[in-house]
């Protein structure tokens, strides 16, 4: 009965101190390297990265953390802006003119106002069979 309480507490032991082990830190291999690595994991695959075809929760999640749009969700998931600096509406609320935010794709291209009009056309096609085309709705020849 002794041998069997001994036992126990020292593979308790053994799995607390493996735990904390992993939890702690090596900081002079982490200060040295200047890569840094995220790993993710979700919930399952990934049926698509194709934001007019995405519908579904794992799709959205992943291009949520790898693409951004002219907005985002910020601190307390409050509107704040993405892509864009700056938008001016004209006064009669009809037409948005975005200034973007000097960026690239991947390949080093510019990123510039006519990939988000090729997005926007491609997913309000008939052609694509995009199931959220709808919410281009309230743009002109959408």
């Amino acid at each position: 009965m002794k041998l069997s309480k001994t036992l126990s507490l020292g593979a308790t032991v053994l799995a607390s101190v493996a735990l904390l082990a992993a939890c702690g830190s090596n900081r002079s291999s982490s200060s040295s390297s200047s890569k840094k690595t995220l790993t993710w994991m979700d919930s399952a695959e990934i049926p698509t990265m194709d934001l007019s075809k995405a519908n579904d929760a794992a799709s959205f999640n992943q291009i949520s953390n790898t693409m951004e749009g002219l907005y985002r969700l910020g601190k307390n998931s409050k509107l704040e802006k993405g892509l864009a600096t700056s938008e001016k509406v004209s006064k009669d609320g009809k037409t948005y003119t975005y200034t973007l935010r000097k960026s690239k794709w991947s390949d080093g291209s510019e990123l510039t106002a006519k990939d988000f009009v090729y997005s926007w056309r491609r997913t309000v096609n008939p052609k694509t069979a995009s199931q959220y085309s709808y919410l281009f709705s309230g743009i002109k020849n959408a």
